[in-house]
């Protein structure tokens, strides 16, 4: 039985962390660091609250291998990023030249513009899922009516002109963002030690371990994506630096998620059938961990969650208007089928559903890299690419959502 000192340590360490790592992170020396600037990008779009939400059920669905499993997909997400790395490298420096690699990129573009809309949409639930948490009040409906408002009011923003400045706001948040979600990491990590010390670690055997389970795994990719901002950074950032600092985020995100995923055994396992297998899981143990734990998932889930829906519109606003297409035209085109989807799916559809997507666009990413490749007879790294496309084809194919 948990006592309230316990509580009090574990959600009082979270909030310790994310002072701290504010404080660090808001240093005019790490603001102005390229190699911040850099890392961050791609690090906030990994880790923003999605991945707090379903790693229960990963706990859920496979037991004790929980771990294994997230590892399995990073790892998965590390190697489709080696192929985006190659592309930095290799395909941007003869980028608008014309021929198969031009022809190849333009169809990965508009296959990142669909992906996108539907990573809206996800990140759109995500966060009224959480908004909603603290108020007992969760429901879809609830949920889409939310959602519809926030995007509708994201057209109107940004078909005025005021796009720009929720970006700035966007950017001075994101150290908070992170803090925020390693804060509650870290209150989780505390619950497990003490579940341990108190001799309150019984996890109880694995569920068993069938085709649908791990189908359902490849249908949570999308917690992991997010690293593919770096390629389309190159504006502001070098290709080496981009290719570096995108392999960092990754690493940092790997530790973070398998460490959240060991963390969540002691509150997960062993399984409960009153616990629901998806992403209401979060919303069942939160309370458990400490009093004050939905508040702070409150303010992780309106800070992250905003400024990925923010960032992901306004960067492909801003394809669409390299594609001739005028500014205050493109937002309706990205935010409507995003509102239809908010409307239409629910949570665990919307997840299965933007890792299908993305998986679509990474495998394009691997097939340029592939190409690119054979030309310079690399065949080593040919046959990799190849390997990624596969994976990413397999997701695509057999992922499906949680049920």
């Amino acid at each position: 039985m948990r006592t309230s000192s316990d509580e009090f340590i574990a959600v009082g360490l979270g909030f310790l962390t994310i002072l701290v790592l504010a404080y660090a992170l808001y240093r005019p020396r790490v603001q102005h660091s390229k190699q911040y600037q850099a890392t961050v990008v791609p690090l906030a779009n990994i880790m923003d609250v999605g991945f707090i939400l379903f790693s229960p059920a990963i706990v859920l669905l496979v037991g004790v291998r929980a771990p294994f499993f997230m590892l399995g997909i990073c790892l998965v997400a590390v190697a489709a990023g080696f192929a985006m790395a190659y592309n930095i490298r290799h395909y941007e420096p003869i980028h608008g030249q014309g021929g198969v690699p031009d022809r190849i990129e333009t169809i990965s573009e508009w296959s990142l513009l669909g992906a996108s809309m539907v990573n809206i949409s996800y990140y759109t639930i995500v966060l009224m899922a959480l908004v909603l948490l603290p108020f007992d009040a969760n429901s879809p409906d609830r949920r889409s009516l939310l959602g519809v408002l926030l995007l509708s009011a994201l057209i109107v923003i940004g078909m005025r002109g005021g796009m720009n400045k929720l970006n700035q706001v966007g950017d001075r948040t994101t150290a908070f963002n992170l803090a925020a979600v390693i804060g509650i990491v870290v209150a989780f990590v505390v619950a497990n030690v003490q579940a341990a010390l108190g001799g309150r670690w019984d996890l109880g055997h694995s569920p068993e371990l069938g085709p649908d389970e791990i189908r359902s795994m490849l249908g949570l990719f999308a917690m992991v994506q997010g690293f593919e901002a770096s390629r389309y950074i190159g504006v502001r950032f070098g290709a080496q630096q981009r290719v570096t600092t995108m392999r960092i985020a990754q690493l940092i995100s790997t530790v973070v998620f398998v460490v959240f995923v060991v963390a969540l055994m002691a509150a997960f396992l062993p399984p409960r059938p009153d616990i629901p297998a998806d992403g209401r899981a979060i919303f069942a143990v939160s309370e458990l961990i400490g009093g004050l734990l939905p508040w702070l998932l409150l303010f992780a889930a309106i800070g992250s969650q905003t400024s990925a829906i923010i960032g992901a519109t306004s960067s492909r606003s801003d394809m669409l208007v390299n594609n001739k297409i005028p500014r205050a035209i493109t937002f309706p085109m990205i935010l409507v089928p995003a509102i239809l989807l908010v409307i239409f799916v629910d949570l665990n559809v919307a997840v299965n559903l933007a890792s299908r997507v993305f998986a679509a666009y990474f495998t394009i990413q691997a097939s340029l890299a592939t190409l690119l490749a054979a030309r310079k007879q690399n065949w080593w790294a040919m046959a990799g690419f190849v390997a990624v496309a596969l994976m990413m084809l397999t997701i695509l194919i057999f992922g499906l959502p949680l049920s």
